[in-house]
């Protein structure tokens, strides 16, 4: 029997979407651990354009990424992986622009939470399974960003200039990237969800290449690599600030055998870690690349959705 057919005989995960109540908390968590590691430059902006968002801890400015930095791209990332085949994602499903509620009946509306700004009846929204963890760095900001010079041009496509011919003074700025080679820990927490919709989840994560701000200049810029997962009847207190705590009073960077460490205190035997995480991966890169599969799991959530909310969604 593999590690993941244990956890499941456990009952600290479902078998499939059939045996969970969408009405009710059955009490189900999975926390999955990440290190996401920078493979080009990353731009994390905070509400000033041109610097990377930090905050201070023990005695050192540090990068703090937010939740919905790494959560909004892997929920875009999913969308249109999903989009690929056909009859899984509405046609006529804009994320944040739904007005019938029955476009909310996709897998992705049901892992990520979503809402309908419809009118009246059309006017509904739909509880989030999934849940972000913020990063922290481990070195301090000096040291794992750089500043590049950026131009602002004119319609024309010349550098902006005053009256005089004189550039501009907001023509010429620096951006402040985080540079590659930087390793990020964090973690997703799934609630009340079927093995069927982890795999969706892991897709998210392991398909997902590209976070932060978009430009012109920058592709893919982000390795993940998942190393644990944690099954359990209540959630446990393992974060990205308790991994990072522990190694900064430590002065140490292993972050992997701290997540390993904290993970196992928490979870004991009830945990994904090496080769049985390396199979599970295995069974969900299968999962991915195989459309059929992926319509088969996909067509059974739309349906248990159908069958648990018909009087939610009712008749559009």
């Amino acid at each position: 029997m593999s590690k993941i057919d244990e956890i499941i005989e456990k009952g600290l995960l479902a078998r499939n979407i059939e045996e969970i109540d969408l009405r009710k908390n059955t009490g189900i968590f999975v926390k999955i651990a990440i290190i996401s590691e920078t493979t080009s430059h990353l731009i994390i902006r905070n509400n000033e354009p041109t610097e990377t968002t930090s905050e201070e801890f023990f005695g050192d400015e540090r990068v703090v990424i937010p939740a919905s930095k790494w959560r909004g791209a892997e929920r875009s990332f999913i969308l249109s992986w999903l989009r690929r085949i056909d009859g899984i994602i509405p046609k006529e499903y804009e994320r944040n622009a739904v007005q019938k509620k029955n476009l909310l009946k996709n897998p992705i509306s049901l892992l990520f939470g979503d809402s309908s700004t419809g009118q009246n009846k059309e006017a509904t929204s739909i509880a989030s399974r999934n849940y972000y963890d913020w990063s922290f760095s481990f070195e301090p900001l000096p040291e794992i960003t750089e500043r590049l010079v950026h131009n602002s041009l004119s319609d024309s496509g010349t550098i902006l200039m005053d009256e005089k011919g004189q550039v501009q003074p907001n023509a010429i700025y620096n951006t402040q990237y985080i540079k590659p080679g930087v390793k990020f820990v964090r973690f997703v927490t799934l609630e009340n969800v079927s093995k069927e919709l982890l795999i969706l989840q892991l897709i998210a994560i392991i398909g997902t290449t590209r976070y932060g701000a978009r430009t012109s200049i920058l592709g893919d810029n982000v390795k993940n690599k998942v190393i644990a997962i944690g099954f359990s009847k209540s959630d446990k207190p393992v974060s990205s600030y308790t991994i990072m705590e522990a190694l900064w009073n430590k002065k140490s960077n292993n972050i992997e055998e701290e997540v390993i460490k904290q993970m196992k205190y928490s979870y004991g035997d009830d945990l994904l870690i090496q080769d049985d995480i390396e199979n599970f991966l295995s069974e969900t890169k299968e999962v991915m690349k195989n459309k059929d599969i992926l319509k088969n799991i996909c067509k059974l959530i739309v349906q248990k959705m159908d069958s648990d909310w018909k009087e939610f969604f009712g008749r559009s």
